[in-house]
């Protein structure tokens, strides 16, 4: 009778062990695809205006500021939308709100291609603008829910090289794309593939259960309230938002335009080095990752680069108008920026280390809140600097031609965003990867034994 009953145990034990193994799996599945989601917000990101400029410039007879309003309404829709997407993330978990997300990004994908009116641009990119904010931090929200420990800033690293692979693709094969099937035909497959893969999260989501218990939510309001009167999130939040509105605003609005005008190259080629500047970023995050664990999850020398890396870029495109130089020293100035823009997961991983557990998600969203609302103001600012020289340009077949006066004054404004988040982070607050909770734990315990060791070994 013992037997049995014990072979019984050991065979539910069976059973139940081979179900989490499952279950894990698709819960991998699901944060792959949702990374795969992210994927196609990244090419609309990236790709739109950026790769087409001259195409919907010519086309529809736009001036620079309504071009690069596409991107500054879609980074807008985002900065506002982010602390929203973070709360509901938080209570709803990921998967329900990247479904919903998921749609919209769909038929605004799908609408713009058909719009030929700046009003249908506009309507199209505010709901890519929607879909596309939940994206990254739902797949965060799950990524943290299936993963965390002390290998997470390194997974977060692997998911958003998914991501950035997107942005990869939005620059030189968008741009081939549309060069061979027109923009509105590439914008339109882009827009199918986004809705096979919705379809295939929907069906993975079928196989977990998600209900998440009132208890482990948090208030909304509370976690907010939290996140913007934790005075340890300031300097991290300047430092990244001005920082990330220089590189993409080189990656997204301005760097190839720039490169096509002053170097006097087609898009095909000056898409080209946005595409090395894009590579060099899908390179670093992964590296930062794990050299951020070998110095002991370090977090604020990689938020020191980020701003350096800035202003180092921006100081290098200035020196190369000067100088007249060719495009491979604009290509030397960009990589500084895209290797900032690879500590992202660095950055975001010290973000939640500031703040409660239960508000992983809205810290991060109000995070990213910040950072695009001064990715919009600075894509608006560019459209405006170029029209303040529109009596001075160069009018072709296919573009408009701005003066490299124009240029200066806009990266000299660049440079201006740029010294202020170095200055920032200089006042950021050492994290070595523990939660605010369990820093206050240690620094307790090194108080009561004060012979004990640093923050990065143990007491």
């Amino acid at each position: 009778m013992s037997e049995s009953m014990g072979l019984t145990e050991r065979t539910l034990d069976n059973v139940t062990c081979r179900d989490k193994i499952r279950l894990k799996r698709y819960e991998a599945a699901i944060v792959l695809a949702i990374a795969g989601l992210y994927f196609f917000s990244f090419i609309q990101r990236v790709g739109i205006p950026g790769a087409i400029f001259n195409d919907l410039q010519s086309e529809m007879n736009l001036d620079a500021m309504v071009v690069t309003r596409l991107g500054a309404i879609y980074m807008l829709i985002y900065a506002v939308m982010q602390p929203f997407a973070g709360l509901l993330a938080d209570r709803f978990g990921g998967i329900r709100i990247v479904l919903t997300s998921g749609l919209l990004l769909v038929i605004g994908a799908t609408l713009f291609p058909f719009s030929h009116s700046i009003a249908g641009l506009y309507s199209s990119r505010t709901l890519v603008g929607l879909g596309s904010c939940a994206m990254f931090l739902c797949m965060f929200k799950e990524a943290h829910h299936s993963f965390s420990g002390k290998h997470f800033t390194v997974i977060v690293g692997f998911l958003s090289l998914i991501g950035y692979c997107g942005g990869l693709a939005g620059t030189r094969p968008f741009r081939m794309l549309s060069d061979i099937e027109g923009w509105r035909n590439a914008c339109l497959g882009i827009a199918a593939g986004t809705a096979v893969l919705l379809g295939m999260t929907w069906w993975l989501s079928r196989k977990v259960d998600r209900s998440i218990p009132r208890q482990m939510a948090g208030n909304a309001l509370s976690n907010t309230v939290a996140v913007l009167t934790n005075r340890r999130n300031y300097p991290v939040m300047l430092t990244f938002s001005f920082s990330a509105s220089v590189s993409l605003c080189l990656q997204m609005t301005i760097g190839q335009k720039f490169i096509e005008d002053f170097c006097a190259i087609t898009a095909l080629e000056a898409s080209g080095i946005t595409f090395t500047m894009m590579l060099f970023t899908m390179a670093a995050l992964p590296v930062c990752g794990i050299v951020c664990k070998v110095f002991h999850n370090r977090r604020n020398p990689f938020l020191i680069f980020v701003a350096v890396a800035a202003v180092a870029g921006i100081v290098m495109i200035l020196i190369g108008i000067y100088f007249k130089m060719p495009s491979w020293f604009f290509l030397c100035a960009f990589i500084p920026p895209a290797l900032g823009s690879g500590c992202t997961p660095v950055i975001l991983s010290m973000m939640k280390e500031h703040n409660r557990p239960n508000a992983v998600a809205t810290s991060v969203g109000l995070l990213n809140a910040a950072a695009y609302v001064m990715i919009a103001l600075t894509s608006q600012v560019t459209g405006m600097v170029l029209d303040w020289f529109d009596n001075q340009v160069l009018i072709t077949a296919k573009s408009k031609i701005y003066p490299p006066a124009a240029y200066v004054v806009l990266f000299s404004i660049l440079l201006t965003i740029s010294l202020i988040a170095l200055v920032s982070s200089f006042f950021s607050r050492e994290t070595y990867g523990r939660s605010q909770r369990e820093s206050e734990a240690q620094i307790d315990l090194i108080k009561v034994n004060p012979e004990g060791k640093t923050l990065c070994g143990e007491v």
